[in-house]
C-alpha cells in the first residue's frame, strides 16, 4: 500500500501577504555557473570605508564576491592537509570507495545505502576524477581568474580593484597536489603548499607546507608563515612524529593584528591547528614576532579518545576566533561536528566557548564560516535534528549569522543567533533561494555564500518550503538593507506535514551533506 502524506500548509496560500507583515534584513544576489555546474560562494572583499552597510545604501557592486564553480564533488577537500583531517586519513584515501566508505560506515553511520551513495558520489564522482579533470573553476565577480590552472579555488580577495587573490590550484600530480598562488611568489620547501591568509600592515602571509614521508602515498604538513614579499618560509614545529600511518599535520588558516586594548597581549596572532604528541589534529594559536612563533593549543580538546580533530578557522583584530572540533563517537544522534569560538587569543592559557542558541543544538553539526571585526560570525548548521547515526540520514542545512559581543556587533540582530533565511524574509525576490552556507562577512556587513535556488520562487515562504521545478545550489552575496531594525525580522515559518504512514524516501534538502563535504573554506 503506498504511504500517504498529507500537508497542512497555511503559508502555501499567503506568501503574498506574509512579505508585508516583514521586511528583510538583507537583499540576495546569486552567480550563475558558466560552465553547466554549481557555483559556491568563498569570500567577500574586504570593507573600504568606516562606514557600514546598515547606515549606508550598498548594492551588489559595492563589494566583490569570490566564488567557484563545481562540476564534481571534491572527495578530498582540496583546502584540507590530510584526508577528512585525520592524522591516518591517508590510511582512507589509499582504499579508494573502500575507504570513503569505511570512514563513513564509522565516522557519520547512515543507512547502509546512504554509505554507499556517500562513498561513490565523494571518490568514484570526486576524488578518483583528479587529474583527468578540471573540477574547480575561480571567479571573482563574474571574472574568472587562474583560469590556465585546475582545481583553482579562491581563500581571500587581497585587492579588489585589480582581482587580486590568493588560493591553491592543481600542481599537475597527486604529490603536487595544491600549490599556492598570491600577488607575490610564494617560496616553499616541500611539495605542496597551501595559503589561506595575508595580513596587509605587514605584508605577512600564512598557510602550510606538505612534505613526504617514508610512504610515498602519505604526506605531513607544517604550519607555515611567509614574510618578505613571500621570500622567507618559517615552518611552525610539529607536536607530533611520525608513527606508522599516523601523521602529524598542522596549518594556519587565518593571521590578524590584535590591538585590541581589552585584549591580554596584542600582537600578530595566525590561528588554526596541529598535531599534539599523539599526532591529534588540535585546533592552536600561533603568535608570530618576525621568524619567532609561540604555540599555544586550545585545552579543550586533547583527548585522542573523545576527539578526532579541532581547528580555528578565522580570528578578528580583537583577538576572538571560531572553529569546529569533530567528535569520535555520537553525540545525541550524530557525530557532531561542533561550533566554538575562543574570546582572547593573545591568553597564555587557551579555552573554547560554545556557541548559544537554540539553533546550536546539543548534537548539531556546523561549519564556522568567517568573523568580522565586529565579532558577528556567519556558517554552516545543521536545520534539521533528526538522528543522523546508526543507520539514519544525513540532516539539511542552513547559513546563520551570531553575534559574539552585542557591544560589538553592527547588524541588529537583537544579540541573537539566527538562520540567515529568517533575515531575507520580506522581500519577494529573496524566495528563489534558501541560503544553506555563508562562507565569508566583512566590516561593512556583506556575507558570502551558497544558497539552493528555484527559479520563480519556493513554492511557499516556509524555511523548508520544496521547489517543485527542481533546485540548484548558487554562489549568493547577501546585501544589508539600510536602516532596517530588529524589529523588521519575522522567523520564516514551517511547512507543517502530517505523516500517517511513512516511506523510505527522504527529500532533497536531506540530500545536501552528500554533496557539499567536499566544499569547505578557510
Amino acid at each position: 500500500m503506498s504511504s500517504k502524506i498529507f500537508k497542512i500548509s497555511m503559508v502555501a496560500a499567503t506568501v503574498a501577504a506574509s512579505f508585508s507583515a516583514s521586511a528583510a534584513l538583507y537583499n540576495v544576489y546569486s552567480y550563475q555557473p558558466a560552465n553547466g555546474g554549481e557555483t559556491f560562494g568563498s569570500a567577500i572583499a574586504p570593507e573600504t570605508a568606516t562606514a557600514s552597510c546598515w547606515t549606508s545604501d550598498c548594492g551588489q557592486a559595492d563589494y566583490k564576491l569570490a566564488y567557484e564553480e563545481k562540476t564534481y564533488q571534491e572527495g578530498f577537500n582540496y583546502r584540507n592537509e590530510a584526508p577528512f583531517l585525520l592524522e591516518n586519513g591517508y590510511e582512507y584515501l589509499e582504499d579508494g570507495y573502500d575507504g570513503f566508505r569505511n570512514y563513513c560506515d564509522r565516522y557519520l553511520d547512515y543507512s547502509e545505502q546512504l554509505c554507499k551513495k556517500w562513498a561513490s558520489r565523494q571518490y568514484s564522482s570526486g576524488y578518483a576524477q583528479e587529474g583527468s579533470l578540471n573540477n574547480s573553476l575561480a571567479f571573482i565577480e563574474g571574472t574568472q581568474i587562474q583560469s590556465d590552472k585546475d582545481n583553482v579555488i579562491i581563500n581571500q580577495i587581497i585587492d579588489p580593484a585589480t582581482d587580486s587573490a590568493i588560493g591553491t590550484y592543481y600542481g599537475g600530480s597527486l604529490k603536487e597536489r595544491t600549490q599556492p598562488f598570491a600577488d607575490v611568489t610564494i617560496v616553499d620547501t616541500g611539495v605542496q603548499a597551501k595559503v589561506f591568509s595575508k595580513l596587509p600592515s605587514q605584508d605577512l602571509y600564512v598557510g602550510s607546507v606538505s612534505f613526504t614521508t617514508s610512504d610515498a602515498n602519505d604526506f605531513r604538513s607544517q604550519a607555515a608563515i611567509w614574510t618578505g614579499g613571500g621570500a622567507t618560509q618559517t615552518l611552525i614545529t610539529s607536536g607530533g612524529s611520525t608513527s606508522s600511518r599516523s601523521i602529524p599535520q598542522g596549518s594556519a588558516r587565518d593571521v590578524a593584528d590584535v590591538t585590541d586594548p581589552d585584549v591580554t597581549t596584542p600582537g600578530v596572532y595566525a590561528v588554526g591547528y596541529d598535531a599534539n604528541s599523539d599526532e591529534l589534529p588540535q585546533a592552536a594559536v600561533f603568535k608570530i614576532d618576525g621568524t619567532t612563533v609561540t604555540k599555544t593549543y586550545v585545552s579543550n580538546y586533547s583527548d585522542d579518545d573523545k576527539y578526532l580533530n579541532s581547528l580555528l578557522t578565522s580570528v578578528n583584530d580583537k583577538g576572538v576566533a571560531i572553529g569546529t572540533v569533530k567528535y569520535r563517537e555520537p553525540l545525541d544522534g550524530s557525530y557532531a561536528n561542533k561550533l566554538f569560538y575562543v574570546g582572547d587569543v593573545t591568553k597564555s592559557s587557551l579555552s573554547a566557548s560554545s556557541f548559544s542558541g537554540d539553533i546550536f543544538f546539543t548534537s548539531a553539526n556546523g561549519v564556522a564560516g568567517g568573523i568580522n571585526n565586529n565579532s558577528e560570525v556567519v556558517g554552516q548548521v545543521d536545520f534539521e535534528r533528526h538522528q543522523e547515526s546508526n543507520g539514519g540520514k544525513p540532516r539539511s542545512k542552513r547559513a546563520f549569522i551570531a553575534p559574539i559581543s552585542a557591544d560589538d556587533a553592527k547588524a541588529p540582530l537583537g544579540n541573537k543567533a539566527w538562520y540567515i533565511d529568517d533575515l531575507t524574509y520580506g522581500i519577494a525576490s529573496n524566495n528563489d533561494y534558501r541560503v544553506i552556507d555563508a562562507s565569508d562577512i566583512n566590516d561593512a556587513g556583506v556575507i558570502s555564500g551558497t544558497a539552493y535556488y528555484c527559479a520563480g520562487g519556493f513554492d511557499s515562504s516556509a524555511i523548508d518550503a520544496s521547489c517543485n521545478a527542481g533546485s540548484s545550489l548558487v554562489a549568493v552575496k547577501l546585501v544589508p538593507v539600510n536602516g532596517a531594525t530588529t524589529s523588521d525580522i519575522q522567523s520564516r515559518p514551517r511547512e507543517v506535514t502530517k505523516v500517517e504512514r511513512q516511506g523510505a524516501g527522504f527529500g532533497i534538502l536531506s540530500l545536501t551533506l552528500l554533496g557539499l563535504l567536499g566544499f569547505r573554506r578557510k
